[in-house]
């Protein structure tokens, strides 16, 4: 499949049709109708999507022919909400757990999607998303760890008083890891089997915090009860209860 050819026009045509309708668009460029503008964005490899009234890839349009069907299912929810006849930007943002639309707007923005006039709804970006190059920056020399020895075998001065914390810090790398970043260094999600029987427990938490939570064990694939289960461990574990968990799981 022939590459999109990205020129000025078609750029301007893409950035138009946000707004207006392709009849609208093509008078307003002078073409005599939509088909000369259509025939014109073909040349250029592009498709016209009537559902979203908008042009695509031809290659993008034959791959990814429902925009619902492969967004994060946060962003389906936010569309198929905007799907509704007379919603209300703000209404949604609260019900989707944000303060307001515009820090809506502001996370579909992230995930790739721009609100567009005509549709009354969120799309996906087309055209080239121009994103800064990260800023080179030079390694840190490494600091020497808790063994590190002069050439002469002596420990440099001033080190000796600092090495059992140094090697506590090394020895719990992982665990400092985590809480700085807030994330696993190695991306996985921890699974506890908790031992003893399953048993039902009606409990009051928000609504936002109860939609995360579905949201969350949809997307990474985990049931609800292992999201729950596995928050109460580490919460436990986190803040005086470390002892008795590990007890708990060991004697499984």
């Amino acid at each position: 499949m022939k590459k999109p050819i990205y020129d000025e026009k078609v750029k301007q045509i893409i950035e138009m049709l946000k707004f207006k309708t392709r009849d609208e668009v093509a008078a307003e460029l002078k073409y005599k109708s939509w088909k000369s503008l259509d025939m014109y964005m073909r040349r250029k490899n592009f498709a016209f999507d009537s559902q979203q009234g908008q042009y695509f890839p031809m290659r993008n349009r034959l791959e990814k022919p429902d925009p619902k069907s492969y967004a994060p299912t946060k962003v389906a929810s936010i569309i198929t909400a905007f799907e509704m006849e007379g919603a209300d930007p703000r209404l949604v943002a609260k019900q989707e757990g944000f303060q307001d639309h515009k820090e809506m707007a502001e996370y579909m923005k992230t995930k790739g999607y721009e609100w567009n006039v005509h549709k009354n709804n969120y799309v996906k970006t087309v055209g080239r998303i121009d994103v800064p190059e990260p800023v080179s920056q030079s390694m840190p020399e490494p600091i020497p760890g808790p063994t590190a020895q002069l050439n002469n075998g002596e420990i440099p001065e001033g080190l000796g008083e600092y090495l059992p914390f140094l090697r506590f810090l090394y020895e719990n790398r992982d665990e400092l890891y985590q809480l700085i970043t807030g994330t696993r260094e190695d991306g996985i999600i921890p699974r506890y089997a908790v031992p003893g029987e399953v048993r039902t427990k009606a409990i009051y938490m928000s609504e936002v915090v109860a939609k995360l939570a579905v949201e969350f064990s949809k997307e990474k694939k985990v049931a609800l009860r292992g999201v729950m289960e596995g928050a109460l461990v580490e919460y436990l574990m986190k803040y005086g209860f470390k002892r008795e968990v590990e007890t708990l799981l060991r004697n499984q």
